[in-house]
C-alpha cells in the first residue's frame, strides 16, 4: 500500500482515487445430473480514476510494481484533460470526512475452511437429491462464491481496507411432461461464511423446489384483473429495487426519472417507509463505499414522502446534499457508479397472519421471479407461488402468476404491513451498467396491483 499512498501524495490532480482489489471466485454448475462446470479464479489489479480540470479520467492495471501504476496514473490524467477540452459542465465534488480502518463482516466459518472438493461434492449430492424424486425430469444445481479483499485510498485522505465473502446456492427442478414444463428455483445468497447452509440446509432446498415444481404442474391459473394482494418480503424487495430503487438514484434522477423533481412529495401510503442501507449485514453489505465515503442509511420514503436520493460525491455536489457511499465498482477495472445496498421496507404494526385473515378477497403472492422496470416507475414481476386468499383463508397454489403496475401508485394503496423483516435478494446481483451485489426485502404488505393470469 505504500506504493498506492506515495502515488497519490505525487499526483498532480485536484483528486485522485486508487482502488486495489483482489478477489477469489469459485464457481460449479450442474445440469440433467451433470457436471457442467468449475471453475476457480484469482484476480487482482489496481484501478486509478482522477478528476482534473472539472473532468474525470480513469485507468487500470492488472500490475501493481510502482512503473506499472505510474504509468496507469498518467493514463489517467490524460483521459482527464482530454475530457476537459469537450466538457461544457465541470464535475465537482462534495466534500466528505475521510475514513481510515479495516473493515470486514460478522462471518462464523469462513469459506475458506472447506475445500473446492467439498463444495463439488455438496453440489453432486444435492443434485442426485433432486433427481431422486419422482415426477422431477431435470435439475439445475448452482454454487457461486466471491472472497473479496480490497484497498481503497483516497487524496483526501481515506485509507479502507475492505474484506468479505459473497456465496450463493441455487437449487433448481422441471417437473411435468411433453411441452408442459415447469421450472422451480429455490435460491440464497449473502455476506456470510458457509454458515448459510445452517439457515437454510440443501435438503430444505430441495424440497421446497421440487414439492413446488411438482404442485405447479398441476395448479390453475389465476384470474386475472386488479386485485388486493399480499406482497410477501421478496416481492416488497423486488419492488423496492427495481421499481423504486432505480429511480432514486441520483444520476437516474437526474436524467429525468419520475422522481426528479419530487422531494418533499407524498408518493406512498403513510404506512411505506422505505430505505437503502450499507450497514446492514445483508447481501449489499457495503461499510464504506468506493471513493472511500462512509455508508449511510437513506430514507428514500419516510411515512409515503419521498425523502432522499443516492449519491456519490458528484451528485451530492449538484445536488447540495451530503454524500450517501452509493458509489460502487464491481472489479477494480471498471469506475463506481451509484448503486444501490439494502433496500427494504421498514416493519409495520400487523402480524402477518391477521392480514391474511383481514382480507376478503384477493392474492397472496410469494417468491420473486424475473422483473423489469423503467425511469418512471412502471414494473411487470413474475411471481414464483400464487394463493387465491378468500374470506380470510389461502387456498392451492396457482400457476405463472405476473404483477405490473406503477410502484408509486401501488406503494399509495398499501394499507398494512408486517411487524416482521427479511431479506431475499442476495443471491444474484444487479445488472445496470456493471454488476453489484445488492439486497432487498421488507415485511409482507397488502396492496393493488394488476394481476397477470390465464
Amino acid at each position: 500500500m505504500y506504493i498506492l499512498e506515495k502515488l497519490i501524495e505525487e499526483s498532480p490532480a485536484d483528486y485522485t482515487e486508487a482502488r486495489f482489489h483482489r478477489r477469489e471466485k469459485n464457481q460449479i454448475v450442474l445440469r440433467k445430473g451433470e457436471v457442467d462446470d468449475i471453475t476457480s479464479e484469482i484476480y487482482q489489479g489496481v484501478g486509478i480514476r482522477v478528476l482534473h480540470n472539472g473532468a474525470w479520467g480513469f485507468s487500470s492495471t492488472y500490475a501493481t510494481d510502482a512503473s506499472s501504476l505510474k504509468e496507469t496514473l498518467k493514463t489517467a490524467l490524460k483521459m482527464a484533460q482530454a475530457a476537459s477540452f469537450r466538457k461544457k459542465e465541470k464535475a465537482y465534488l462534495q466534500e466528505a470526512s475521510p475514513v481510515r480502518g479495516e473493515f470486514s463482516p460478522d462471518i462464523k466459518d469462513p469459506l475458506s475452511n472447506h475445500s473446492l472438493e467439498e463444495k463439488i461434492d455438496l453440489c453432486i449430492k444435492t443434485d442426485k437429491m433432486v433427481l431422486s424424486h419422482d415426477s422431477i425430469k431435470s435439475s439445475l444445481i448452482y454454487y457461486q462464491e466471491l472472497i473479496d479483499n480490497k484497498w481503497i485510498l483516497t487524496s483526501d485522505g481515506s485509507n479502507v481496507r475492505i474484506s468479505d465473502s459473497k456465496p450463493q446456492f441455487y437449487v433448481g427442478a422441471i417437473a411435468g411432461s411433453g411441452s408442459d414444463l415447469v421450472f422451480y428455483l429455490d435460491a440464497i445468497g449473502n455476506t456470510i461464511g458457509w454458515e448459510m447452509f445452517e439457515r437454510r440446509p440443501p435438503e430444505s432446498m430441495v424440497e421446497k423446489a421440487t414439492s413446488t415444481a411438482r404442485q405447479l404442474v398441476k395448479a390453475p391459473y389465476p384470474k386475472g384483473g386488479k386485485a388486493t394482494v399480499i406482497l410477501d418480503p421478496a416481492l416488497v424487495g423486488l419492488l423496492c429495487h427495481e421499481a423504486v430503487g432505480h429511480t432514486v438514484e441520483a444520476d437516474i434522477a437526474l436524467s429525468g426519472a419520475i422522481t426528479r423533481d419530487k422531494i418533499g412529495e407524498k408518493v406512498a401510503s403513510e404506512y411505506v417507509t422505505m430505505v437503502d442501507s450499507g450497514l446492514i449485514q445483508e447481501g449489499g453489505w457495503t461499510p464504506v463505499d468506493d471513493e472511500g465515503v462512509t455508508c449511510r442509511d437513506v430514507a428514500l420514503i419516510k411515512n409515503g414522502v419521498l425523502s432522499g436520493f443516492l449519491h456519490n460525491r458528484e451528485t451530492a455536489y449538484i445536488m447540495d446534499t451530503e454524500p450517501t457511499g452509493n458509489a460502487r465498482a464491481w472489479e477494480f477495472d471498471v469506475e463506481p457508479l451509484i448503486r444501490m445496498r439494502n433496500t427494504y421496507v421498514e416493519k409495520g404494526d400487523w402480524n402477518p397472519e391477521e392480514i391474511i385473515e383481514e382480507t376478503r378477497e384477493g392474492y397472496l403472492l410469494v417468491g420473486a421471479g424475473a422483473g423489469q422496470a423503467d425511469a418512471n416507475a412502471q414494473f411487470a414481476f413474475e411471481v414464483k407461488e400464487a394463493y387465491a386468499v378468500e374470506k380470510g383463508e389461502t387456498g392451492p397454489l396457482l400457476r405463472s402468476a405476473t404483477m405490473t403496475g406503477n410502484a408509486f401508485e401501488v406503494l399509495k394503496t398499501v394499507d398494512a404491513v408486517g411487524n416482521t423483516l427479511e431479506f431475499d435478494m442476495g443471491f444474484g446481483a444487479c445488472g445496470k451498467q456493471q454488476f453489484a451485489k445488492v439486497d432487498g426485502g421488507g415485511p409482507h404488505m397488502r396492496c393493488t396491483v394488476l394481476v397477470g393470469g390465464r
